[in-house]
């Protein structure tokens, strides 16, 4: 049963996010996940990459030249790496916007906007602390901008190993020099894990109820093996706080754990 609990505070957020009623919520929470998803994927391309580039790096020295292509592939890597965070965020701002009446959309022009916000709507006063606080989204929105909209970076040979170079950019005249990829990309999802984390904490506390519920489908074998039947349980936001099992809903349904299952059994379900 712990197994279906979350001990982070975003992934229970998400959990708990159908209850806020306003459209496509249902889809916002599986879009989220999948963004995530992306990020950790994407991010551990790029260091799988890196490690690539280094190797041929290494060869390269040795024979004295090569093809250049291992870099190629981690700067597709890595600006694509850019991309998803970029598109997380924007998603994250959504719901933000949908629950804070007035704000703009779009997480940069949140963050553009936050003293304007902080005058005009008092009462969000913590949610735009928050926004404040991802200045790692600064250095990402320059580079991401600069490789979608014109040129892309330029990776190179650092003292520290592989570093990019976005320079006589087209959108901004920032110059920014990154000396090693790959510690970048783990401190950004370092980053990015407790901007999750701050951002579910605050929503968790300001927009869901102790008595908000979600629904856990338990499939249970059909007695004339013609597949399943669809059985669940409730469980509260209190309920999911103390990871308690909830109540079961279909309880007479021919279900084979009701006689150890706490959802079935427990008091408060007869």
């Amino acid at each position: 049963m712990k197994s279906i609990y979350h001990d982070s505070q975003f992934l229970t957020f998400l959990e708990f996010l159908i209850n806020l009623k306003f459209d496509n919520n249902y889809n916002w929470r599986s879009g989220l996940q999948t963004k995530i998803n992306a990020v950790s994927l994407l991010s551990n391309e790029v260091k799988s990459q890196y490690n690539r580039a280094i190797k041929a790096k290494e060869e390269m020295e040795i024979k004295g030249s090569g093809s250049g292509l291992e870099y190629e592939i981690l700067l597709i890597k890595f600006e694509t790496l850019l991309n998803s965070v970029y598109s997380l965020c924007d998603n994250l701002a959504f719901i933000s916007y949908r629950l804070h009446p007035g704000i703009k959309k779009m997480f940069n022009d949140q963050r553009k906007n936050i003293a304007r916000h902080r005058t005009n709507y008092t009462e969000d006063s913590e949610y735009l602390d928050l926004i404040d606080s991802a200045v790692w989204y600064e250095k990402l929105h320059t580079m991401r901008s600069e490789s979608t909209h014109y040129l892309p970076g330029f990776v190179y040979h650092s003292k520290n190993g592989l570093g990019i170079l976005y320079r006589d950019m087209e959108h901004s005249d920032e110059r920014i020099e990154i000396e090693n990829i790959q510690d970048y990309v783990d401190n950004l999802i370092a980053e990015i894990n407790d901007y999750l984390e701050k951002y579910g904490k605050y929503h968790l506390k300001r927009f869901i109820d102790e008595e908000h519920k979600i629904f856990y489908p338990c499939p249970i074998p059909h007695p004339e093996g013609k597949g399943f039947l669809a059985g669940g349980r409730v469980i509260t936001y209190s309920e999911y706080k103390k990871k308690l099992p909830g109540k079961c809903q279909y309880r007479d349904l021919p279900c084979p754990r009701k006689n150890n299952c706490p959802a079935y059994i427990d008091k408060g379900n007869q």
